[in-house]
């Protein structure tokens, strides 16, 4: 697998700067999530910006990995970008050009993957809206079509809320799809907040979708990030389950609300890819 780290956690740093230095550290793999003010594609230096990192990671033989479950992206009161299963056929098309965009601006930066989320649509207690999953798979199917034109990845990261908010119910998606070339980012801490315990279980049965783990630390009955070691996940653990499953995907360790801390946490965390 290629240890990892991700830059949402250094938000007090130059990116560029950041990068360099995870190199150093030992990671291989990073991932970068655009952000008002730095990546934004409305911003007047974006092209320069997305060189500079582009260039970054591939003096440093990084894999880089594009994040797009950004907040006030799209609207500044609004955290959450538009829906790929929402039932407005204009946020459908917004969500869908949002990810065809980065779909190009990935293959310009060498980016091998990009992850994002399905986005909230309605439902009804535990049962997913069918409609919602027929749209979404539609949405899917389609940036998977652009992704493979572009030799880009795409991955789906289930998220507390929405559509496809657990790696069960990804599962479940796989049935409304056409194609079978949709990856899985899972997330540790959205797998919590999910009870999709054990985490390694259901890691394996789906090992052959799985493009990228966000590895995380919680305290039991939380749902903020922790310097890895803080909390009660048991990486050392995990990270010899994704061994046995001879996972080679990124590893991606992620450490928000910390950032004065900086790269001392990535310093840190590196050591849990040696136990």
């Amino acid at each position: 697998m290629l240890s990892g780290y991700h830059t949402a956690g250094l938000l007090q740093h130059d990116i560029v700067v950041a990068i360099e230095e995870l190199a150093r550290l030992g990671y291989r793999s990073v991932a970068v999530r655009p952000r008002q003010g730095m990546l934004a594609i409305s911003d007047a230096w974006f092209g320069q910006q997305l060189l500079r990192i582009a260039d970054a990671t591939a003096r440093n033989e990084l894999q880089l990995v594009l994040d797009l479950d950004s907040h006030f992206m799209h609207s500044p009161w609004e955290s959450r970008g538009p829906s790929l299963s929402a039932e407005e056929p204009e946020e459908v098309l917004a969500a869908r050009n949002w990810v065809e965009t980065w779909l190009g601006l990935a293959a310009e930066s060498a980016a091998s993957l990009i992850t994002f989320s399905s986005g909230i649509a309605n439902s009804h207690g535990n049962e997913i809206d069918s409609a919602a999953l027929t749209r979404l798979a539609s949405e899917l199917d389609h940036l998977v079509r652009v992704a493979t034109k572009h030799e880009v990845k795409i991955a789906l990261r289930p998220r507390h809320g929405d559509t496809i908010a657990t790696v069960a119910q990804f599962e479940r998606l796989q049935q409304w799809l056409e194609t079978e070339q949709l990856g899985l980012a899972a997330d540790i801490g959205e797998m919590l907040q999910g009870h999709e315990i054990p985490l390694a279980d259901r890691l394996d049965r789906n090992r052959a979708s799985l493009s990228c783990v966000y590895l995380c630390d919680r305290l039991a009955g939380q749902v903020e990030d922790q310097p890895i070691g803080k909390g009660d996940v048991a990486h050392g653990r995990l990270i010899a389950s994704l061994c046995e499953m001879q996972f080679d995907g990124p590893l991606i360790v992620r450490i928000e609300s910390h950032s004065q801390l900086g790269l001392n946490l990535a310093e840190q965390a590196i050591g849990i890819f040696d136990e």
